[in-house]
């Protein structure tokens, strides 16, 4: 059975159930009141003759007793007898006039369906006498059953009533249920297909769970168009990545079985060498970008922390660049402080950082521009921070927080940089390292006026660091 019949039905059942419990202890709660209100009516019709008695045996006027207790049968049809006995018990009184003067015992037996009232006349404490009154059990019977089948007629309009509102309650809410959920199955299918312009209405409009989800959805399929974006970016990184090395290192070679048959072979051998080396390095670095990324995502990581000093490692990843530099005129300026801190991490892991880091400010970077490197201790020396600043192209606010995902760039770079882009996996790497050491990175940019890489890590604590070590607190 489809969800839409199954939940009108299931809530009409339960309103239903709601219903007739509800009209049953209605039901009962009112029989009960007509019963009590019925005893009182004839509470009522004995104290009123026990009170006119009083006030005829107090004045001598037992005529006026007669006309009442006559009219008084005419007032309540189901009063079978009413009679007033005096203080020597005689009938003073009657119904029936032909009873007056007899004594109680004298009068004929009651019929089983008879009920019977008394109650006594007081003077202060002189007992002037008694007043009963007889009921008919048949004629209250009927009276009760009249007025509860009018209970029942009432209580059945009201239960069908609210019973039709509650199924037509029943099936809108259903509706309301199973149609959003139908339009966000229709949206699954077409992410599915990878349709992306899709419409969920107002859903995300609704201020329930629907809403919520439809929110959740819409996030989803935002997500997972950017994955598929991702996805095309990676392919087309890898492929870029891959067949550019590759179709260098094939053209040498060709080159080389070329010029070996006219005898230039050890001519151009040192050229097409060093070619072929750099070719064969930028897929070595692309190789191990993605067993760092994978290694990283499945914790296989383990960090080799000890004492570094900020400054040494600072040349050290410098010195490769120097020769780059000079080709493109670039100036670096290196700021750190003497009293700065060492710091407690795996030397090889920051080394990686900086030079992802300075090996992007040069990328990004004009002819004749300028790259600053500084580091400063924060947070009471707790913690040091490295910075990386350039005068390049600059990074717009949107893309600031994108940049540390995966295969993400900085828009434009392809068409903007010249030279090899990478693939988009080194701020992602470098955020997990960073990470992994227990510190923070990011970066402050703004289109055409560069931009300012930072990180943190631990510092070195003498006499707490080696503790840690011997602890295996750090692996």
């Amino acid at each position: 059975m489809k969800l839409f019949p199954k939940l009108a039905l299931w809530m009409s059942a339960v309103v239903l159930a709601g219903i007739l419990s509800v009209s049953l202890w209605v039901y009962a709660h009112d029989k009960r009141d007509v019963e009590e209100h019925a005893q009182a009516e004839q509470r009522a019709v004995l104290q009123n003759l026990a009170h006119m008695a009083w006030e005829a045996i107090v004045h001598d006027d037992d005529l006026l007793l007669v006309k009442y207790i006559r009219l008084l049968r005419q007032w309540n049809p189901g009063l079978m007898s009413a009679s007033v006995v005096g203080p020597k018990g005689w009938v003073i009184a009657h119904s029936e006039p032909s009873r007056i003067g007899r004594t109680p015992l004298e009068e004929p037996a009651e019929t089983s369906y008879g009920l019977t009232l008394s109650q006594p006349i007081q003077l202060g404490t002189r007992r002037l006498g008694t007043a009963s009154v007889t009921f008919s059990q048949e004629r209250l019977q009927e009276v009760l059953h009249i007025r509860l089948a009018e209970l029942r007629h009432r209580l059945a309009m009201v239960s069908l009533g609210a019973l039709l509102l509650a199924f037509l309650a029943s099936f809108y809410a259903a509706l309301s249920w199973t149609r959003p959920i139908k339009r966000l199955a229709k949206v699954a299918d077409q992410i599915g297909q990878e349709k992306w312009n899709f419409d969920l209405g107002n859903l995300q409009d609704r201020r329930d769970e629907l809403g919520i989800l439809a929110s959740s959805f819409a996030a989803m399929a935002a997500r997972l168009q950017e994955l598929d974006q991702m996805k095309d970016d990676f392919v087309s990184a890898v492929t870029h990545e891959l067949r550019s090395p590759l179709s260098a290192i094939d053209s040498f070679l060709n080159q080389i079985e070329h010029e070996k048959s006219d005898g230039k072979w050890p001519a151009a051998l040192e050229d097409y060498h060093r070619r072929m080396r750099v070719n064969t390095q930028r897929l070595n670095r692309f190789i191990d970008d993605l067993l760092d990324v994978a290694s990283l995502d499945r914790g296989k990581i383990q960090l080799d922390r000890r004492r570094v000093e900020v400054a040494n490692l600072i040349k050290d990843v410098l010195m490769p660049f120097e020769l780059k530099l000079e080709e493109r005129a670039l100036t670096v300026d290196i700021n750190i402080p003497q009293e700065l801190p060492a710091i407690w991490a795996d030397a090889d892991k920051i080394h990686q950082i900086l030079t992802n880091l300075i090996s992007n400010a040069i990328k990004f970077t004009p002819d004749g521009g300028q790259i600053q490197v500084r580091a400063e201790p924060i947070n009471s020396a707790d913690m040091v921070r490295i910075s990386v600043s350039d005068t390049g192209i600059g990074i717009v606010k949107e893309d600031q927080a994108r940049i540390f995902s995966k295969f993400e760039q900085v828009r434009g770079v392809r068409t903007s940089v010249k030279g090899p882009k990478g693939t988009g996996l080194g701020l992602a790497i470098s955020r997990q390292l960073v990470e992994l050491h227990g510190g923070q990175i990011g970066v402050h940019s703004q289109a055409g006026q560069g931009s300012t890489f930072y990180f943190t890590v631990p510092a070195y604590q003498a006499t707490v660091a080696p503790a840690l070590a011997r602890q295996g607190a750090f692996s």
